[in-house]
């Protein structure tokens, strides 16, 4: 059966995308006193850059990238001590470490996509490059400057007695992180953690230099701002996100509804759906032209 011109069209398309995907290889961008894994995909003229958490690395985004690569050209890497990237020997910064990988990439401006602490990297990279930024998309923000409460301390400290135990199974049941009925994603998440356990180990972080406080400047971002949180996620989370939102000068604020903090593990399609049609909806250079 011979297919028509169209849909051959579409058929090569789909599969050089799914070959340029396969091939996708992990990359070390030099950086102060180390090196940074990263990989990439996709292609376009518009860059998104994900950046993760405090507890997984790349590999969160597993299930959001290859949609997200289907349309744009997409960044990932593993911060210090993280998945594939090694602990830090030197003092070193988050957003000298986001630039280093930036430049590695060939990428000059992009937007930037991250979940917990990614989003506070991000947030100061907008800070400190505001020319590098196309948009901002912050996912459960946890953003410096902002103190936590005595509620989410004891939570925190229970989470870390649960890990050293080497409960993780018990760790992640943490009611904030994923919906009740996310059994397949709690297995995953151990999963990752077991195959990674630098992840929870801290090395090599104690090392980051901490720039100024950005909650104190939230309003000198000119990046359209994006900033979405889980209805389930934990009071901390949702107050930050709120307060960001707010700060940050036309920010849109979405509550996610039946959802936690890792929601583009939970729903992948409609994470990076949310993420194009900001994408899509705010061109590039608009922060720099005021739009």
């Amino acid at each position: 059966m011979r297919l028509s011109t169209p849909v051959r069209a579409i058929a090569t398309g789909c599969l050089l995308f799914w070959a340029g995907l396969a091939h996708a290889r992990t990359t070390f961008a030099e950086a102060e006193g180390g090196k940074i894994a990263y990989e990439t995909c996709g292609a376009g003229d518009r860059t998104i850059v994900l950046l993760h958490d405090g507890i997984l690395h790349a590999a969160a985004y597993d299930d959001v990238w290859p949609l997200l690569c289907q349309r744009f050209k997409v960044v990932r890497y593993d911060r210090r001590g993280y998945g594939a990237t090694p602990a830090a020997t030197a003092p070193f910064a988050s957003v000298d470490d986001l630039a280093a990988v930036m430049k590695a990439a060939g990428v000059t401006r992009a937007t930037l996509v991250g979940s917990s602490a990614g989003s506070g990297i991000a947030v100061d990279f907008a800070l400190a490059h505001p020319e590098a930024v196309d948009g901002l998309v912050l996912a459960g923000p946890w953003v410096s400057g902002f103190s936590p409460s005595a509620g989410f301390i004891a939570r925190s400290l229970k989470l870390v007695a649960l890990i050293k135990l080497g409960d993780l199974e018990g760790a992640v049941k943490d009611p904030y992180i994923l919906s009740p009925t996310a059994d397949a994603e709690r297995a995953r998440v151990v999963a990752l953690l077991k195959a990674n356990p630098q992840n929870l180990s801290g090395a090599g972080r104690k090392l980051e230099r901490a720039g100024p406080d950005a909650k104190d400047h939230l309003g000198e971002i000119r990046a359209p701002t994006l900033v979405l949180v889980g209805a389930l996620d934990i009071g901390d989370v949702k107050t930050q996100a709120k307060a960001v939102a707010d700060a940050v000068p036309g920010a849109q604020l979405e509550t996610v509804p039946a959802l936690g903090h890792f929601m583009y593990l939970e729903k992948p399609k409609a994470f990076a759906d949310r993420v194009a049609a900001f994408v899509d909806g705010h061109p590039q250079g608009a922060a720099s032209a005021g739009l």
